[in-house]
């Protein structure tokens, strides 16, 4: 039985390559009518020589158009975007595009390859803890039998959970991450890999939120995941009595706490204020001050970003221990070679570290 032409695919690249319908058209020789029904589904049967203009055009393999995926968009129940709204719509289009591919390459390669997690994900419906997200990040503190204090390596003990972390090239600093819970595939979360280390942990924290708590979207779900980044990783029973020993809060207690919260001048600035410590007249003040020493932007004390490896290792027992070269591995998830390597090049690595990885019996 011949295969059919997935019109979701032919939107996905157009999406990734940032074009619109229109630019296609005019690289296919052909009527936008022609291109929205391709994309609409009612161009199943599309002939040879407009596959092959598609080919061209779009840059991807034959193959990549005929792959039985979904593409997933914006309004999905699985998308969860952090973002600004300095983001434009095209940036959106091309950030789809960017995380689906994504997704699907690593759903490929995950078919001979199995995560083994060390820990359970839990799924919390947030309504049992009365729409108390702070409660809800107590709770999986517990279930994780973390100790009191810092967390001292946030990405670990979430790739220990089997999610998958992929540093992105989202274009924008305006996007900081997205994450996925998908039935047929692990978790993920996709972060800007230009996020200064500062805030990637707690970035990280607000992602993982909404993998915990997050299975159908809802206006206060953003509000929802910084309450429990902030409970998460600075717990209020410890804050409130060493703000306390403070007395009044200064830039440089916040700069002295940083490096042992690992978090961010501003989160801690956050933190002081949610649970009270300080008034909003101070805040404001604080404010005032880290934006004239330029700290909104560049803070002193940096933090350095924790190492990925569920990722990397992935690709990597791909390339070590099955001995395909990048070609191979870029066939197998229907893209070229060079653009294999540009999307996966945060975990093109030279070695294999310890892993939660084994080859599908």
């Amino acid at each position: 039985m011949a295969k059919i032409l997935n019109h979701e695919m032919v939107v996905l690249a157009r999406e990734y390559r940032n074009l619109t319908q229109e630019q296609v058209a005019r690289k296919l020789f052909v009527s936008q009518a022609t291109i929205a029904k391709i994309e609409g589904g009612l161009s199943p049967d599309a002939p040879p020589h407009i596959v092959e203009r598609l080919v061209k055009a779009l840059e991807f393999p034959k193959e990549f158009f005929f792959q039985e995926e979904a593409r997933l968009g914006f309004g999905s129940s699985a998308f969860y975007y952090r973002k600004r709204q300095k983001i434009t719509a095209a940036d959106r289009r091309r950030i789809s595009g960017l995380v689906n591919i994504l997704r699907i390459n690593i759903k490929r390669l995950l078919s001979v390859v199995d995560l083994e997690p060390n820990r359970e994900l839990p799924q919390f419906d947030i309504e049992e803890f009365d729409g108390r997200a702070d409660r809800a990040a107590m709770v999986l503190r517990a279930h994780w039998n973390l100790p009191d204090g810092p967390i001292r390596n946030l990405m670990a003990l979430i790739e220990s959970a089997g999610v998958i972390v992929i540093p992105c090239n989202f274009g924008t600093k305006f996007m900081d991450a997205t994450s996925l819970r998908l039935t047929d595939a692990p978790p993920m979360i996709f972060i800007n890999r230009d996020i200064p280390g500062d805030r990637f942990r707690y970035t990280l924290a607000h992602e993982l939120g909404h993998l915990v708590m997050h299975d159908t979207p809802r206006e206060t779900m953003e509000d929802e995941a910084d309450a429990f980044a902030a409970e998460l990783l600075m717990p209020g029973d410890e804050m409130r009595p060493q703000f306390q020993r403070i007395g009044r809060v200064r830039l440089q207690d916040l700069a002295n706490l940083k490096p042992y919260w690992k978090v961010s001048m501003s989160a801690l600035l956050m933190r002081a204020t949610s649970i009270g410590h300080i008034n909003r007249n101070q805040g404001r003040y604080l404010w005032m001050q880290m934006s004239k020493l330029g700290y909104r932007t560049k803070e002193p004390n940096p933090i350095e970003k924790e190492q990925i490896s569920n990722y990397p290792n992935l690709l990597l027992y791909y390339t070590n221990e099955l001995e395909f070269g990048i070609e191979d591995v870029a066939q197998t998830v229907a893209i070229w070679p060079r653009e294999f390597e540009l999307l996966h090049e945060a975990a093109l690595r030279p070695r294999l570290s310890a892993s939660h990885l084994r080859v599908v019996q």
